[in-house]
């Protein structure tokens, strides 16, 4: 029974440019996650009171702050497919622009992208910040292995609101 358990694959992240309907699978999941969520008050100062008034204002979009990507030529190869590490880079560095053929201030955006984690977190953001970092290049120029850095913002079409917030799972 343990040697079975080994042989089963834990669910990876998975990332969808919702625009082109392209998925790309993480080769490991990021080994932390921090969600953020800020809430904006107004703050009012009334003449002769000890205190500001705080007046709620709105809830800012939730963020995933530098979720790390870790890339491994070495482990790609390993893998079904032996996917390149590279195709993941190129399919970050597409989320922020423009697809091609949009006009107009509302198309004329990076596209939307699916992030989901199973059993942990699924929440439709845009890329906000991108860095990559290659820890390791082979003697022919060659990247070994690399870490994407990204940054990924909620982008909510509808008013949510607290009781919505307490059924989800």
């Amino acid at each position: 029974m343990p040697i079975e358990l080994a042989m089963v694959r834990p669910p990876r992240c998975v990332l969808v440019n919702v625009t082109s309907g392209e998925s790309m699978e993480c080769l490991f999941n990021p080994t932390q996650l921090t969600e953020k969520v800020q809430v904006n008050w107004s703050r009012l100062a009334v003449p002769g009171l000890s205190h500001q008034v705080l007046q709620f204002q709105s809830t800012a979009n939730r963020s995933l702050a530098g979720v790390e990507f870790y890339l491994d030529r070495f482990f790609a190869a390993e893998q079904p497919g032996e996917p390149d590490i590279m195709e993941f880079r190129s399919f970050i560095r597409a989320l922020t622009v423009p697809p091609s053929g949009t006009e107009g201030v509302v198309d004329t955006a990076p596209p939307r992208t699916l992030f989901i984690w199973p059993e942990v977190i699924t929440v439709e953001t845009v890329v906000t910040d991108v860095e990559f970092q290659y820890r390791q290049v082979a003697i022919d120029g060659r990247v070994l292995v690399y870490a994407a850095t990204v940054t990924f913002e909620e982008i909510l079409d509808v008013r949510v609101t607290s009781e919505e917030l307490r059924e989800e799972v």
